[in-house]
């Protein structure tokens, strides 16, 4: 009813929270649908089989400038075919600029985060579970727009291999990246991951960290000089099971997993 224009006019201008699910069969995200709401602060989309959510091509006749500006909160659950949220073939034109909760649940042929024409620099709390084909979820350059960041919970994805993958060309000492305001981060069920980040991490508020069933994880970066966590005192690496932090993390991140597999 909405896409054949059978609502009045402004109709749905106030609506807040839009919900859609999509029967198994839907490739084709209904973009006209987001012209219809534009003050709208909370989109979840479930169950569809699109490759793409938002198809920002040059070619595409949705304009995009003007939507979505008040969007905050982004829920993507049981999308098995979602390859890219946003189109790789973008404009480099910022969009969903206001955005400050991602939640990604489910979508298995998800690459990656890196989000093309979206900007990060409002987030706050970033979930992403069960999504197996992640290797990573952002290069090092969009990480370093994660400075709002205060919450990161990131479980189940079976090939992720690190959080922070560097940029092509970087030097193995790159640039430090810093969380000024990351406060808890959960790493759970992460089979393979090795690492968050291959440079210079600095942590300066987290004072929550959960690092379970990581096994091959045994570094958060190289270096313990390179890693800088002032507030932590302390890691969960079982559901109740926390060490003191009484060297430093990676050294005690490696100690823990050691002792494990040795039981």
């Amino acid at each position: 009813m909405i896409l054949n224009g059978e609502f009045q006019t402004n109709l749905l201008h106030n609506l807040k929270v839009l919900t859609l699910y999509f029967r198994s069969e839907s490739n084709v995200f209904p973009h006209e649908i987001l012209k219809q709401v534009p003050d709208v602060e909370k989109l979840v989309v479930r169950d569809g089989s699109f490759k793409e959510i938002f198809c920002c091509q040059s070619c595409n006749d949705v304009d995009y400038s003007g939507l979505l500006l008040q969007l905050k909160v982004l829920h993507l659950e049981s999308l098995p075919k979602l390859v890219f949220i946003v189109s790789e073939n973008s404009s480099n034109e910022p969009f969903l600029r206001n955005l400050q909760t991602l939640q990604v649940i489910s979508c298995s042929s998800l690459v990656n985060l890196e989000l093309c024409r979206v900007s990060f620099s409002h987030l706050t709390y970033l979930k992403v579970e069960d999504c197996d084909s992640l290797t990573y979820l952002f290069t090092s350059s969009t990480a370093k727009n994660l400075g709002q960041i205060k919450t990161v919970e990131i479980k189940n994805c079976k090939s992720m291999e690190e959080i922070v993958s560097k940029d092509g060309g970087e030097e193995s000492n790159a640039d430090e990246i810093t969380f000024p305001h990351l406060s808890c981060m959960n790493l759970e069920n992460l089979w393979n991951l090795r690492r968050f980040y291959k440079g210079s991490l600095s942590f300066t508020c987290l004072e929550k960290l959960s690092v379970i069933n990581c096994h091959s994880m045994e570094t958060l970066c190289p270096s313990p000089s390179t890693l800088k966590t002032e507030k932590l005192s302390q890691v969960m690496v079982g559901m109740s099971e926390a060490i003191p932090l009484k060297t430093d993390l990676n050294s005690t991140i490696r100690s823990a997993f050691r002792r494990k597999v040795c039981v």
